[in-house]
């Protein structure tokens, strides 16, 4: 005989973990890379590469012309709320053979923001201490779905950069 059990049950979990984020989350920053177009004046001499070298646009700052166009890869920064643990004994386990390098972090957040934070090139954690000392980190490895029905809540782990 299968067991029901009633929504009001999975409310109320909701309803706590969504707490937690309020206590412990903290502010964090994702970076993402966008590629913008600065219309400049045209000047024959200035696509001449500093190196000679086919990936000279990324050596010196991502910037490359096309005709009277400059594409430049800007870094774009969006603030979430998540929850941070940066002692590996307070990480959700998810195998017992995970292997994660040192200064490493895991990350806890809501799976409606999982599209942004697969499309990051890195996080900002902490942007209250950011003025302080500014600590990047770069996904590792996929996410992970936690939490009752494993459709609310997701953990990712970040790698120092």
């Amino acid at each position: 005989m299968p067991i029901s059990i009633p929504q009001s049950v999975f409310d109320k979990y909701y309803e706590v973990i969504d707490s937690t984020f309020d206590i412990f989350g903290v502010t964090c920053q994702l970076v993402s890379i966008e590629k913008r177009e600065i219309i400049t004046p045209y000047n024959p001499d200035d696509n001449l590469p500093d190196i000679n070298s086919i990936n000279n646009h990324r050596r010196n700052g991502g910037g490359h012309n096309r005709g009277t166009k400059t594409i430049k890869d800007v870094e774009v920064l969006t603030d979430i709320k998540l929850k941070v643990y940066w002692d590996q004994k307070q990480w959700i386990r998810t195998a017992n053979n995970l292997v994660i390098p040192d200064n490493s972090i895991q990350t806890i957040g809501y799976m409606k923001d999982l599209p942004q934070l697969l499309k990051a090139k890195s996080i900002i954690v902490h942007k209250g201490i950011k003025d302080y000392k500014e600590q990047r980190f770069e996904r590792n490895g996929e996410h992970i779905p936690i939490g009752l029905k494993q459709d609310r809540y997701v953990a990712l782990f970040w790698n120092r950069v």
